[in-house]
C-alpha cells in the first residue's frame, strides 16, 4: 500500500538552527518511519533571514523531499543597517529590547505596526504558490503549517479555501500573545487586525495543535470547535540521548550551564544574586552559558562574581549542546517572565529531564515547565523571590557533588521522546474523526463563505 502523503510548510528547517526547527524536523522523520511520506516546502536556505545555523542537522534529513523557495522579507536589511552584514544582527522574533537604541525603537514599532502578523510576512506568498503547485499535482491527505512565524497559517488558511485538503494548523508560541509584542506599541486597529487573523486560523483549520495545557487553554477560548484543539509536548531525541557518552569522571569544579537565549525578562539575575550570597566556594564553581546574552546579563555575572569560571559560547549545535547538558552537574533553566512564554513548554525544557540532572528553575511556579521540572524528585522550581529556597537549593546540590552524593532523578521521561509524540501526531492524522475537513462557519466541505469571512482590510480581501 502506498504511503500517505502531508504537506508541511514550515520556515524553520535545516540548516536552521535553534529549537523552532526540532519540532517538525522529527516529526518529518518518524511520520516517514510510520506510513506517511511528508514533502516539506521551506525557504531557500541563502534566502532565509536565520538567526542561527546548525549545518549538522542536515544529514538528518536527507530522506525528506524538499522544495525550496524565494523570499521577501525585511530581516536581512535590518541586520545589513545595524551590523553592516546580512546575517549577524538578525533577531529571535522581537527587533530588540525596549532599553536600545533609537534605531532598534524606531525598527520594533515598524515591525509591530507594518509587518502583521510577523517580520517574515514576505515568505507567505512564495510558499502558497509552490504549496499550490504540489496540491494541483499530487494528491495530499493533509497540509501542515506552524509557526511562528505565524504568517505561515496564512498560507494555510488561502489553500485550505482552494483545495480539498484538511489542515493542521499547529502553534507552536502564542500568536498575539507573543512576548516579543508586549512591550511594543501597536496601533489598536493593527491589534485587532491581528486578533481576527488569529480567529481565522483557529476556527477554519481542521485540526490546532500546540505544545502544551496551559497554551492549549490559552487557544481553547478562541475556539468554536474546541475539541478539535489537541497537545504534542516538544520532545527530545532519544536516540541522540542513547549515543551521548556517560560522564566518566567528577568534573574538576562544580558545573553549572544554561543552554539557549538568555534575553532581557529572564531573571539570570536572580541566579546570580543567590550564588552570591551562598556559602558556596565561588572558586570551585564553573558557568557555562551557550547561547545569545542579553549584555546586562553577562556584565552582572562578571561583576558579581569574579570568583567564578565563566564560559560563553553564543552558539552550541544540538549534539555539543546535549552534551554540555549532559557533563553539568547543575542545570538552570530561566523561562521568559512576560507575555504568554511561561505556557511554553521548550525543547530545552524536555532535554533537560531526559539528562537526568538536577535542575533549577526560576520563573512562573505555576507554569507548565514547572510543572515538570518539579516531578523530577531532584530538581526545584522557584519563584524570582524565593531567593532562600533557590540558595538553599544550591548549597545542597554543592554539597552532593563534593560529596560524589548526587541524587538520581527518577523522572520518567519516555512518553516524551519525539517517537512518542510522532506516534500521537499519527495517530490524529489517521483519525475517522478528520476524514473530511471543514470549515466552521459553512456547512460544506472545506468552502470557506467570503460573505461570513469578509473583512475591511485589504490584506484579509487577499486571503
Amino acid at each position: 500500500m502506498s504511503k500517505k502523503r502531508i504537506l508541511i510548510l514550515t520556515y524553520y528547517w535545516p540548516p536552521s538552527g535553534g529549537g523552532g526547527v526540532q519540532r517538525w524536523m522529527y516529526f518529518a522523520i518518524y511520520l516517514k518511519r510510520l506510513g506517511w511520506n511528508p514533502t516539506i516546502i521551506t525557504v531557500h536556505p541563502n534566502k532565509a533571514s536565520y538567526p542561527l545555523l546548525d549545518t549538522t542537522q542536515l544529514e538528518m534529513v536527507n530522506g525528506i523531499d524538499c522544495i525550496y523557495t524565494s523570499t521577501c522579507e525585511p530581516l536581512k536589511l535590518y541586520s545589513y543597517l545595524k551590523s553592516g552584514k546580512s546575517n549577524e544582527a538578525i533577531p529571535y522574533g522581537n527587533l530588540g529590547e525596549t532599553s536600545g537604541s533609537v534605531f532598534t525603537k524606531i525598527m520594533a514599532f515598524i515591525r509591530a505596526n507594518i509587518f502583521v502578523p510577523d517580520a517574515r510576512l514576505g515568505w507567505m506568498p512564495f510558499a502558497k504558490k509552490a504549496a499550490a503547485n504540489e496540491l494541483k499535482s499530487k494528491k495530499y491527505e493533509w497540509l501542515v503549517t506552524t509557526g511562528p512565524p505565524h504568517s505561515t497559517h496564512l498560507a494555510g488558511l488561502s489553500l485550505s479555501k482552494k483545495f480539498d485538503i484538511k489542515w493542521l494548523a499547529d502553534m507552536r508560541d502564542p500568536w498575539t500573545e507573543i512576548y516579543f509584542l508586549q512591550n511594543s506599541f501597536r496601533f489598536n486597529f493593527i491589534k485587532q487586525l491581528d486578533r481576527r487573523l488569529e480567529s481565522r486560523v483557529l476556527n477554519t483549520a481542521t485540526l490546532v495543535t500546540t505544545v502544551g495545557p496551559s497554551m492549549a487553554n490559552l487557544i481553547r477560548v478562541k475556539m468554536k470547535t474546541p475539541q478539535n484543539l489537541h497537545v504534542l509536548y516538544n520532545g527530545f531525541d532519544h536516540e541522540m540521548f542513547e549515543n551521548l557518552e556517560t560522564k566518566k569522571s567528577k568534573n574538576e569544579k562544580f558545573s553549572i550551564s544554561h543552554v539557549g537565549l538568555l534575553g532581557q525578562s529572564q531573571r539570570f539575575d536572580v541566579f546570580i544574586d543567590a550564588l552570591k550570597n551562598s556559602s558556596i566556594n565561588l572558586s570551585k564553581i564553573k558557568i557555562h552559558l551557550a547561547g545569545l546574552i542579553h549584555p546586562l546579563h553577562l556584565d552582572k555575572a562578571r561583576t558579581d562574581l569574579p570568583q567564578v569560571e565563566l564560559s560563553h559560547e553564543e552558539f552550541l549545535p544540538r549534539k555539543l549542546a546535549l552534551e554540555l547538558m549532559n557533563s553539568s552537574d547543575l542545570l538552570l533553566l530561566c523561562p521568559p517572565m512576560v507575555g504568554q512564554t511561561q505556557l511554553i513548554v521548550s525543547t530545552k525544557t524536555m532535554e533537560y529531564l531526559a539528562c537526568g540532572i538536577p535542575i533549577l528553575g526560576i520563573g512562573d511556579t505555576k507554569s507548565d515547565a514547572a510543572s515538570l521540572i518539579k516531578q523530577a524528585n531532584n530538581s526545584s522550581f522557584n519563584a524570582p523571590d524565593g531567593q532562600t529556597e533557590i540558595t538553599q537549593f544550591m548549597e545542597d546540590a554543592f554539597k552532593n557533588w563534593e560529596t560524589n552524593s548526587v541524587q538520581t532523578s527518577l523522572f520518567d521521561p519516555s512518553i516524551y521522546s519525539r517517537f512518542a509524540v510522532a506516534k500521537s501526531l499519527a495517530a490524529l492524522l489517521n483519525s475517522q474523526k478528520y476524514a473530511f475537513g471543514h470549515c466552521l462557519f459553512c456547512n460544506t466541505k472545506n468552502q470557506v463563505s467570503s460573505r461570513i469571512h469578509k473583512f475591511p482590510l485589504i490584506l484579509e480581501h487577499k486571503l
